[in-house]
């Protein structure tokens, strides 16, 4: 195996400790992570070169203050850590963890596997050899270099179709080794970091209910195997309109009765995606206030505190999400404005968190 030089780590580290710029512009606000008693979190789109933390200095301080706990949104995927058969890149990884380390941070690991061709290492896609053999050592490789480090890891992500929501996924691992896969990737993990808590992680399953019992399905047969699953995470790519609060509070509740931990992984609130408006209004942001704060207290409802794996927001600036890059129209997902202001949605989440602990 050979793993890239990590000798400029500490000096590229140390230059991103004081935030510049916009973030010190920025109007004392109560922090979030204080007003929960459990993890809120915050996904960075860094980790997939070094030079990415220069992304976030300016928005460190805001970072720091509102969050304790930091995802890559894409930089500790296949394609980043694995890059050829024999050669495991941990540096940009490395920085990322060593920025939540500096900060007092806890670091969620995504994801070990998923299937997403833009994702996976092309080399992988046309690999001949031993696939569970393979896989397993990619598994541990990565799993043993974030042990201690590294709290938690969406080990296999988006497994079950989302058309035909009682079936799995067709993906080149389903293709190579069958669903065992996943389970054969929860066990990898946990021999390689026993500590880490381990979560199957996906989306739409708080609005499918054919989907969300396939995933129960799958929950039962592991319990009953003693497959090393420890928690769940609930992407909640949500919209202001769907799905209903009941749906939310039945999905998580399902999984509660199950023993297991509880993320809301990878949360936004769309306002625009049957819209499709030009520009933000104020009733929209009331709107959107309004959904984060039912989601937050939905979420504090129904998992008990020591089932609660914390709440992570898809994302810091509205200019930096997902759905804006992806979508040809735009859209104001997220709890701070481009300019690092929180609108009415941070309120929601704080009135939410205040509700119930």
């Amino acid at each position: 195996m050979s793993f890239r030089s990590t000798a400029t780590l500490l000096a590229l580290i140390i230059s991103f400790w004081q935030p510049e710029g916009r973030a010190q512009s920025i109007a004392p606000l109560p922090a979030l992570k204080d007003s929960a008693k459990f993890l809120v979190g915050v996904a960075l789109n860094v980790g997939n070169e070094v030079d990415d933390l220069v992304d976030i200095k300016e928005s460190a301080a805001l970072i720091s203050t509102q969050f304790n706990s930091i995802v890559a949104e894409n930089g500790m995927k296949m394609r980043f850590l694995h890059p050829a058969v024999d050669t495991y890149d941990f540096v940009a990884a490395d920085a990322l963890v060593e920025y939540a380390r500096g900060h007092g941070m806890i670091m969620h690991g995504h994801t070990l596997i998923w299937h997403h061709d833009s994702q996976l290492p092309d080399w992988m896609k046309s690999y001949q050899g031993d696939w569970q053999a393979m896989l397993r050592d990619h598994v541990q490789q990565i799993c043993r270099h974030f042990a201690g480090k590294v709290k938690s890891w969406d080990v296999v992500n988006e497994a079950i179709d989302n058309r035909h929501t009682d079936q799995y996924r067709a993906t080149l691992f389903l293709d190579k080794l069958g669903p065992a896969y996943i389970e054969q990737a929860f066990i990898a993990a946990h021999e390689a970091d026993p500590a880490a808590v381990l979560y199957y992680n996906d989306f739409g399953m708080e609005s499918k209910a054919e989907k969300l019992q396939f995933m129960l399905t799958i929950i039962d047969d592991f319990q009953r195997r003693r497959i090393p699953l420890h928690g769940i995470g609930f992407q909640m790519h949500v919209r202001v309109d769907s799905p209903n609060i009941a749906q939310i509070k039945s999905a998580l509740q399902a999984v509660v009765a199950r023993g297991l931990q509880v993320r809301i992984s990878e949360l936004d609130v769309s306002l625009n995606q049957t819209r499709k408006v030009a520009n933000l209004d104020p009733a929209l942001t009331q709107l959107q206030k309004n959904r984060y704060r039912e989601i937050v207290s939905a979420y504090l409802q129904s998992v008990p505190p020591a089932q609660r794996g914390g709440i992570t927001f898809w994302g810091l600036l509205d200019k930096d999400s997902w759905l804006v890059e992806s979508k040809p129209y735009p859209d104001w997902p997220l709890l701070f404005d481009d300019q690092g202001q929180a609108k009415p949605a941070f309120w929601g989440v704080l009135e939410g968190l205040k509700e119930l602990q």
